[in-house]
């Protein structure tokens, strides 16, 4: 008797997006709260920096240091902090930490900066970008330009989940990569790799 193949359950169609709105730190601040826990479970300690690329209004720092009591250094990256082109930026020296938050879909070539993140991490690195299995990334904002999917991140070494972060179920992408290795245990759940289908 033949084995029956049960095909893999489908995602809906991307969900377009009428309108580019700026939200507020409450409304947006899962993104955050789920970058800094996975820098916390990877060993984040008051001893450690972090580097923000593309920092925005620094609200990573605000997170850190309210919700998690971290009491670390923070340098944030960004054009308003200096003459900074993130399509072509390295980083000066090494950090602990490095976090790309709601960035890499804003550039031309988004492994180029991953590649240069995870050079310059000790410890390691944490992304979030909009998911496109979910959301139109093109409509989300009138500045995105190369949608990532979590293919894309597990290519390059990450660990991916889906989030709710823009206000639809997996709209987001959290992307970890330690580099201890990414066997590591997050508190109570162990990381596995992203092999396609649901989180």
């Amino acid at each position: 008797m033949p084995v029956q193949q049960i095909p893999p359950p489908t995602r809906p169609a991307p969900v377009p997006v009428d309108e580019f709105v700026r939200r507020t730190y409450l409304e947006r601040v899962a993104r955050y709260q789920v970058a800094a826990d996975r820098m916390t479970a990877g060993g984040l300690c008051d001893r450690h920096s972090v580097a923000d690329v593309g920092a925005g209004h620094t609200e990573l720092d605000v997170c850190l240091r309210t919700e998690h009591g971290w009491r670390g250094r923070y340098l944030p990256v960004d054009r308003w902090a200096g003459d900074v082109d993130l399509e072509t930026w390295e980083p000066p020296m090494r950090f602990d930490w490095l976090a790309c938050l709601e960035v890499i879909e804003h550039l031309n070539d988004p492994a180029r900066l991953v590649r240069m993140l995870q050079d310059s991490a000790e410890c390691g690195v944490v992304i979030t970008t909009p998911n496109p299995a979910v959301v139109d990334v093109l409509a989300l904002d009138p500045t995105h330009i190369t949608p990532v999917c979590r293919e894309d991140l597990a290519r390059l070494g990450f660990y991916t989940s889906t989030h709710n972060l823009y206000g639809a179920d997996g709209d987001g992408i959290c992307a970890v990569w330690y580099r201890t290795g990414n066997a590591l245990i997050e508190r109570e759940v162990t990381a596995v790799p992203y092999a396609g289908g649901q989180s």
